[in-house]
């Protein structure tokens, strides 16, 4: 049997391999402490460092054109992750992409992609 690693972390790795900004924010702070958002430059990516195991809240927000789709995600990894934002809007429509009434098991998932139509941090 293997023996438990503690106090170790894993790192999660939000890449934007998209052609437009995108901005990452905790999702209980979306659109109210613009201090605590991360913005992505085309072709620039982010680590993070979580807690294994430790379910993550996110809101990712890129421009559409005249609104900006926003996608709820939720991380959670008991190794290292990375994760390519185009796959994240790779939905296309703003309903509800899972139900997820429970966390994910390990990884990233979008909770829920929608659009924002307030005004935006970045200008595309």
């Amino acid at each position: 049997m293997p023996a438990l690693l503690h106090n170790y972390q894993v790192l999660l790795d939000f890449n934007n391999d998209t052609s437009r900004p995108v901005s990452i924010q905790l999702s209980k702070d979306y659109g109210r402490n613009t201090n605590a958002i991360l913005l992505l430059l085309p072709s620039d990516s982010c680590t993070l460092v979580l807690d294994p195991g430790a379910i993550y809240h996110y809101a990712v927000k890129i421009s559409s054109g005249s609104v900006y789709k926003v996608a709820d995600v939720s991380a959670r990894s008991w190794r290292d992750t990375r994760c390519d934002i185009s796959r994240l809007f790779s939905g296309g429509d703003t309903s509800p992409r899972h139900n997820n009434t429970t966390p994910p098991l390990d990884g990233v998932v979008v909770d829920r992609l929608w659009r924002d139509y307030r005004v935006s941090c970045f200008q595309s």
